[in-house]
């Protein structure tokens, strides 16, 4: 009888233990939800710049590139903390996500060569935190930016 006692003891606390970790298990998946992406500027001709949220990750915030379906071949460069982190060739409509980075200031670098010439779009973001915006996880909280478009 004791033993038995004791095996439906041990399968209580299986089952307690396994609805726990399911718990913590979904309420840790919630918070995985990404936020975003967000529009941060259009660059004309050659496509939109997003930023997005991930408040479970550290750094929790990243950019993206929407390159324009009706334009050319793009290079794009990412740099932060003085290191160039990616270097890619975009096809017309192709959507790249940047990584996420510890580094609050960022830089992307955007060139379409063309028949007409070069059109170059250097963008600089800064996620530092803000007063008004200390974490940039919303859609009304925008990161700080500077954006030069040099056209053909």
């Amino acid at each position: 009888m004791r033993t038995r006692l004791n095996t439906l003891g041990l399968l209580w606390l299986l089952i307690a233990s396994a609805a726990t970790i399911a718990a913590v298990s979904g309420a840790a998946a919630a918070q995985r939800t990404v936020r975003g992406p967000w529009l941060l500027t259009a660059l004309p001709g050659m496509g939109t710049v997003t930023w997005r949220c991930d408040p479970a990750r550290k750094p929790a915030l990243a950019l993206g590139l929407n390159a324009s379906a009706a334009t050319a071949t793009e290079t794009l460069t990412f740099r932060a903390g003085g290191k160039t982190l990616v270097h890619r060739v975009m096809q017309p409509g192709e959507r790249l996500d940047l990584p996420y980075v510890r580094f609050s200031r960022q830089q992307l670098t955007i060139v379409q060569h063309t028949e007409p010439g070069i059109l170059k779009a250097a963008i600089a973001v800064d996620f530092s935190p803000r007063p008004v915006s200390p974490s940039h996880c919303a859609a009304y909280l925008p990161p700080a930016l500077v954006v030069h478009v040099f056209p053909r």
